[in-house]
């Protein structure tokens, strides 16, 4: 219609401009994103070759899997009782059919094309991080944080990580393709590697690292395999490495704790007990303590009281006594005067390790986790192995058919109210793990569909050498092992625009190998 009007190819630009502007939102506005769908499903309907767009969709096998997956979700109210969440849930997850069924029935046809759309998300990404680490380190905005996982001012800190991680995986991609910017897009490659350190994400490093790991398999597979096959073995011997840290117990001598002293230097006595052990020393936590002393040493040099809260939430007499054992300073007046003014800024704050930047600070805290694990509430990955748990059991009790659409968080209610969870109400979510949630939700149909998607993705990008393609799928199926990406706008949003992206280009009329091209 309006390529009569304004020019042959209109409705082109408008279908690129409409898709990067979802991607220019994704790493901070929901609106944008909305906006942008309905522009490209307008055009769409204005445009008004519905031939040409049933000839491209009947054609592509991948795509009626992205249907089924979004089918089951109307067939899933039949056995449902919570209505008005499926109706929601149906809502929230309409990009998952609609961006793909725009880009399926309209292919975008040239990698310049494609690379506007990229270029559109890589320009809002590197201004958001940007604005992310210049907040937390109040280079500007007035904003003070209690944790540094709060650092995302736009979506939430996990969905940004998943886009840093794809925003590095485009670097990868572009390096071959604009040899003659290889300076910036490796400036730009080392900003979100280091962002992704900082900003102790550990989905976010995991992504990325995989990024990394599977861009150079691949480079190697090509000239090398045996180079190739080498490096999978050390990434999985390094990935063992660090795994069997972070799980193995912590253990400390008991002969060198026979004969403490029970008395500090001023006289008052100690307690000594053996419970918790540091992550960074360790040694227990709790011996060497002197609450009299710490009390009366730490008020002198900080306005917030020993019993009092750091600005994280947490008690300060507990971040206090953790943070003197990372340092491994006995937790008493003599303790408390080897720490620096910098050292009490960083208890206020909240920080229970000297080692409180970088990744490490979150490996030590996870490391914690594990070795201490009395209460799930508050830490992240024993929450987490609750939510497996919990879906797991659930999804054991309903695999043929599942609860029903909207009957995912009933059936987990139901669950932690039967099995007096340790968590608190208001820890009591869902199973954060995409396949756990499609299983208990959908049973097995929905599972076995959700997985043979991701399985002929990848194998059809294998196929033709779609380096972004792959990498796309290696994060996001990664991120689907530890959240449910798929239930929240942006998590959803993400994943359709690149899916629906890289399935336009399924069709064997297209050019299977433009991206790379």
């Amino acid at each position: 219609m309006m390529n009569r009007i304004f020019g042959q190819n209109t409705h082109t630009y408008l279908h690129i401009l409409g898709l990067s502007a979802i991607a220019f939102g994704l790493p901070w506005s929901k609106a944008l994103m909305s906006v942008g769908m309905m522009f490209i499903v307008l055009n769409l309907l204005l445009e008004a070759d519905f031939k040409s767009y049933w000839n491209n969709i009947k054609s592509n096998k991948i795509f009626w899997l992205v249907a089924g997956l979004f089918l089951l979700k109307f067939i899933g109210m039949l056995w449902t009782e919570n209505t008005s969440d499926a109706i929601d849930s149906i809502k929230r997850e309409l990009p998952f059919i609609t961006i793909p069924t725009i880009l399926v029935a309209r292919p975008i046809k040239k990698a310049q094309q494609i690379d506007l759309i990229l270029l559109a998300f890589m320009v809002m990404l590197l201004v958001t991080s940007i604005l992310n680490f210049g907040n937390y380190k109040q280079w500007f905005g007035p904003k003070e944080y209690d944790d540094i996982r709060g650092m995302s001012l736009f979506i939430s800190h996990i969905r940004f990580g998943l886009l840093v991680s794809m925003g590095g995986a485009i670097c990868l991609y572009a390096i071959k393709r604009y040899r003659k910017a290889l300076l910036p897009i490796m400036l730009i490659f080392l900003w979100l590697a280091f962002y992704t350190i900082y900003s102790q994400i550990i989905s976010g490093v995991l992504t990325f690292s995989a990024v990394i790991g599977a861009y150079l398999i691949y480079q190697l597979w090509l000239t090398r395999k045996i180079f190739a096959q080498l490096f999978i073995i050390v990434c999985i011997g390094f990935a063992t490495a660090i795994a069997m840290w972070l799980f193995k117990p912590l253990k400390f001598d008991k002969s060198q704790y026979q004969n403490l002293p029970e008395f500090t230097a001023e006289g008052n006595e100690y307690e000594h007990n053996f419970k918790y052990l540091s992550s960074e020393t360790e040694e227990p936590v709790l011996t060497f303590l002197c609450e009299l002393e710490l009390e009366r040493e730490w008020e002198k040099r900080s306005d917030i009281g020993y019993h009092g809260t750091a600005i994280s939430g947490n008690p300060v007499s507990h971040t206090l006594i953790r943070y003197l054992a990372s340092k491994g300073l006995h937790r008493d007046a003599v303790g408390i005067k080897g720490l620096k003014d910098q050292d009490i800024k960083e208890i206020e704050q909240g920080c229970t390790s000297v080692n409180h930047n970088g990744i490490m600070a979150r490996m030590h805290s996870i490391r914690f986790e594990l070795n201490n694990a009395d209460d799930p509430n508050g830490h992240s990955l024993l929450q987490r192995l609750e939510y497996w748990k919990a879906g797991a059991n659930i999804a054991k009790e309903n695999w043929l058919i599942g609860v029903g659409t909207g009957d995912a968080q009933l059936a987990f209610d139901s669950y932690y109210r039967s099995t007096n969870s340790l968590l608190n109400e208001d820890h009591r979510r869902r199973a954060h793990n995409q396949f756990l949630t499609f299983l208990l939700t959908y049973g097995i149909l929905g599972f076995l569909m959700f997985a043979i998607l991701l399985v002929m993705f990848f194998r059809f990008n294998l196929k033709h050498e779609q380096l972004l393609g792959i990498l796309f799928i290696i994060i996001s199926s990664l991120s689907f092992l530890i959240e449910d990406t798929l239930e929240t706008q942006a998590g959803v949003t993400f994943f359709a625009l690149f899916l629906g992206i890289f399935l336009s280009d399924q069709n064997e009329s297209q050019h299977p190998k433009k991206i790379t091209d």
